[in-house]
């Protein structure tokens, strides 16, 4: 049984600044009502207006990686100019992707012309001592997630607090991406990880047994997620 991450979010604004209470004049009946509601509930997530949730409106990569990293409680760190990608230290999310570059948490496949860099640190025998990693290109926080995107960052950013946070590692299969009608659509880069995601019962495909990995991810699907990696 996956362990039960503890919860670290006061209330996850990246979906919306407007503060809301559970029953969504909009998600009534949505097949994400419940995990909406309790989330609501909670103030872990906030709707567009206080009777609105919006739960076909779309999520942003910036956004997604926010939520994620406090649901899995990975801390922000300081800005650096010149290692934070397309970040600018006034972008509200610079924090949050910082510390996902530090920790390698950022797939080549999500940074638009990725280049990196490797720098070591050598004592006086030539031998490495350190080394740094920084990347360059563009992350493009505000681009809409998609199905597969969100799936890997989840995945990775699950999988880092686990190993990472409470050295606890877990096996998979690594074949559930195979089970789904468009398997065939996700990304090589992408297929471990929805796999994992799967397996781990983070994420599902759609009722035609379709995954759809390159549509743009809704709000009630990120909703969804956030409320089976914290409960998982």
């Amino acid at each position: 049984m996956k362990k039960i991450i503890g919860l670290t979010i006061a209330a996850i604004t990246a979906f919306s600044t407007a503060a809301a209470a559970a029953g969504f004049s909009d998600s009534s009946g949505h097949w994400a009502e419940s995990y909406i509601n309790v989330l609501a509930e909670r103030g872990i997530v906030n709707g567009i207006t206080d009777t609105e949730f919006e739960p076909e409106g779309t999520v942003t990569r910036a956004q997604y990686l926010k939520m994620m990293m406090e649901a899995v409680g990975i801390q922000p760190v300081e800005f650096r100019y010149g290692e934070c990608l397309d970040a600018k230290a006034g972008d509200w999310y610079a924090p949050y992707l910082q510390a996902a570059l530090d920790a390698g948490l950022i797939p080549e496949s999500m940074i638009a012309g990725c280049n990196v860099k490797v720098e070591y640190e050598v004592d006086e025998s030539g031998k490495a001592t350190s080394s740094k990693v920084t990347y360059s290109g563009a992350f493009n926080g505000d681009l809409p997630i998609t199905r597969e995107e969100m799936a890997v960052l989840t995945q990775y950013l699950y999988q880092y607090s686990k190993t990472v946070l409470t050295d606890d590692r877990t096996e998979y299969e690594n074949t559930a991406a195979e089970e789904f009608t468009d398997s065939a659509d996700i990304s090589d880069w992408a297929k471990v990880s929805v796999s994992q995601a799967v397996e781990n019962g983070f994420i599902t495909g759609m009722d035609d047994g379709t995954f759809l990995p390159k549509t743009t991810a809704t709000r009630a699907q990120a909703a969804a997620i956030i409320y089976r990696v914290i409960n998982g």
